[in-house]
């Protein structure tokens, strides 16, 4: 059956069972996850490859859904393109009263939360994402569709047939924003600044998030707002909280209440709410100007202030060493929460906000910015260091001069116009702990079973204070065993992991030694270039002009990789690392066993953990995985071999093998026969 509008779809029921699917197969996959399965592997199968057919036969995917697949790309620049509709803003105001005066010439209206992000406008051509664009200046903005295609609640397909245009607020949550807080002013800077970078998989790691708030092109027979932000969440996106008001503006208060708690607990960051004619025809019949639409109004609030004392200035220490300061203040109630501490980012911002002499009791205002993230917004008055001694004033700090964790040597480092205190100590306590966390962590070696918990402990049981102790610790696996909360268990399943992560590529161990912003995508460049890690070793001792030809290696990256300590790693990667890269040999006889083959992966794996790790695996041995079946496909991989799916029947009719996982290791085994680790 073909659908041809939104009531054929509600019709047949599709989106329902649709949902149901992918919400069972989530939990079932939770579910097997941590150990204790809800459901068969032949029953995820089903289900599987049911969601799989009802997602073509209806072109609707949901961005939740386990088929799903994320491709990544990058882009030289960002191109300027001319919006076909014109992007423009609304009048704002502080005042409710105005609110008030507006809304009184309609009868029904909608509030809106104000999101605080990037404004950017998404094109459907015949249910598939085919552009995404930010808005710029109202007529022209800038392409970001490669980025767009890898934010997780953006549906890469929708079931709506021809032209829809969708258009919304790029943003990144303030849960999602935590880890990065440290290094950008607030969550709209980061997202802003995250959609135009030109690796995809690098905007991808930064977990922003789209939120639509209005259907510009793509219905005829919805009538107002609501109706097209309802219609939105059918085709699977996230919508902006709102509320219709169909009464008089007396209840204008308790919606505004509703909205600034509906974000609370999204944890989105907003900056004010919309007020809107919800009749669209009414809403168009106002007009525009240049610069914006009539039919609504931006009421925009400002967080409350609260007023404190500055009691003194502690300190943070991050994997790096840079120490970050902490304001400690006389404790406050800001909507039920006490709040008595706000970071202060780095030190440029801590003489900006409190001056070169803050002193304990300086006044101090604070907001909870947009209800989450405490901030200092003003301080004093501000007075030099004479003036507070002799008035009997205490410091609220020393000028730094020795890390007050270690008491070792610190430096200040002036990047972009930004000042950072460093502790200049290898061996500072504080620093370890985050290096070695990061070093065993899911953007190092990924050793299961190491939390920072973990690695605290080791390090009090003085078994652990260098990356390099780490492959020792199985001379402590007799007392290890015997230490509360530990066992025979836990402590072999540690030591294997650590055994296992011995064997990795290039791009992973170059990660895994925290150079300063050398993450993921740098380091596959990297190994991209210098295929191994000791070639890679000798450009950076070298100086090798190579280093300077590497997209997305710029002037400070580059600078970060010179500078850096390679001691340590260089004899941990000599005595215990094996080396796995898809461009090189396995020996010095032996040539990648998959070199030359195409694979294509379908259905539940049993024996690797997901689709990813498979894909790893198989690249890491020379061969490529594609996403569908082609007449250079060698072997479909799914432990279904009878199974009626497209994929199959494809391949049946190419006359390409259809393998199980278990018969995939042993070709490679076949293969390997002189591979004695596999």
């Amino acid at each position: 059956m073909a659908i041809n509008s939104f009531e054929d779809f509600i019709k047949i029921g599709e989106a329902t069972k649709i949902r149901e699917l992918i919400n069972t197969l989530n939990e079932a996959t939770i579910a097997y996850d941590e150990g204790h399965p809800i459901i068969t592997d032949e029953e995820w199968d089903e289900m599987y490859f049911e969601l799989s057919e009802l997602e073509k036969e209806t072109n609707l995917v949901f961005p939740e859904s386990p088929v799903r697949t994320i491709y990544f790309k990058n882009v030289s620049e960002l191109n300027k393109v001319v919006h076909d509709h014109p992007m423009l803003s609304l009048d704002k105001t502080k005042d409710l009263k105005s609110i008030s005066n507006f809304l009184s010439t309609t009868s029904r209206w909608i509030g809106m939360c104000k999101m605080d992000g990037l404004t950017c406008s998404l094109t459907y051509l015949n249910g598939v994402l085919s552009k995404a664009e930010t808005r710029g200046n109202g007529i022209e903005g800038e392409d970001i569709t490669h980025n767009a295609r890898v934010i997780k609640n953006i549906p890469p397909t929708i079931y709506k047939s021809g032209k829809v245009v969708i258009d919304g607020e790029i943003i990144c949550t303030y849960d999602n924003f935590e880890p990065f807080k440290t290094q950008y002013a607030n969550p709209r800077n980061f997202a802003a600044g995250s959609i135009r970078l030109l690796n995809s998989e690098e905007c991808f790691n930064r977990h922003l998030s789209f939120v639509a708030w209005d259907l510009i092109e793509g219905y005829k027979e919805i009538k107002t707002l609501s109706e097209k932000l309802t219609f939105l969440i059918s085709l699977g996106f996230e919508t902006v909280p709102w509320r219709v008001q169909t009464d008089n503006i007396l209840k204008l208060k308790p919606i505004v209440d509703f909205l600034k708690n509906q974000a609370k607990e999204k944890s989105y960051p907003i900056d004010g709410l919309v007020f809107k004619y919800d009749n669209i025809q009414e809403y168009e019949a106002q007009g525009k100007t240049d610069h914006h639409f009539k039919g609504g109004l931006a009421y925009k609030f400002y967080d409350d202030t609260y007023a404190s004392k500055l009691k003194y200035i502690d300190w943070t220490m991050g994997r790096t060493g840079v120490l970050t300061p902490v304001a400690v203040f006389e404790p406050v109630d800001i909507e039920g929460t006490i709040v008595e501490r706000a970071s202060l980012h780095n030190y440029s911002i801590m003489k900006e906000t409190l001056g070169d002499c803050a002193y304990v009791g300086e006044p101090v205002k604070i907001i909870k910015a947009n209800m989450i993230i405490p901030q200092i917004v003003e301080a004093g008055p501000k007075h030099d260091y004479s003036y507070i001694i002799t008035h009997g004033g205490v410091l609220a700090h020393d000028e730094l001069e020795y890390c007050p964790i270690c008491n070792g040597p610190i430096i200040i480092k002036e990047e972009n116009g930004i000042k950072r205190v460093y502790c200049d100590n290898p061996d500072c306590t504080g620093k370890s702990i985050n290096y070695l966390d990061h070093f065993v962590g899911k953007k190092g070696l990924d050793i299961v079973g190491l939390s920072k918990a973990t690695l605290q402990k080791l390090i009090d049981w003085g078994w652990v204070s260098t990356v390099s102790d780490l492959f020792k610790l199985k001379n402590y696996k007799d007392e290890w065993v015997k230490q509360p909360g530990f066992g025979e268990i836990s402590v072999t399943k540690i030591l294997e992991a650590i055994q296992m992560s011995c064997k990795c590529t290039t791009s992973q161990y170059i990660c895994a030694l925290g150079i300063p912003n050398i993450g993921k995508t740098a380091s596959k460049a990297l190994e991209e270039k210098f295929k191994t890690y000791k070639n890679f070793r000798k450009a950076i001792d070298e100086k090798s002009e190579e280093l300077y030809k590497i997209d997305g290696i710029g002037d400070i990256l580059l600078s970060n990789l010179l500078n850096f300590d390679y001691k340590e790693f260089d004899d941990i990667f000599d005595k215990y690392i094996t080396e796995i890269n898809q461009n090189q040999t396995l020996n010095n006889n032996l040539p990648l066993p998959l070199k030359n083959n195409i694979f294509v992966i379908t259905g539940k794996l049993k024996l690797y953990k997901n689709r990813d790790s498979l894909k790893t695996f198989i690249e890491q041995y020379g061969g490529k995985v594609a996403s569908s079946i082609s007449s250079k496909t060698n072997y479909l991989i799914n432990n279904d071999t009878n199974s009626t799916t497209a994929k199959n029947k494809t391949a049946k009719e190419k006359n390409i093998p259809i393998i199980s996982e278990q018969e995939f290791q042993e070709m490679i085994k076949t293969k390997l026969e002189t591979y004695k680790n596999f």
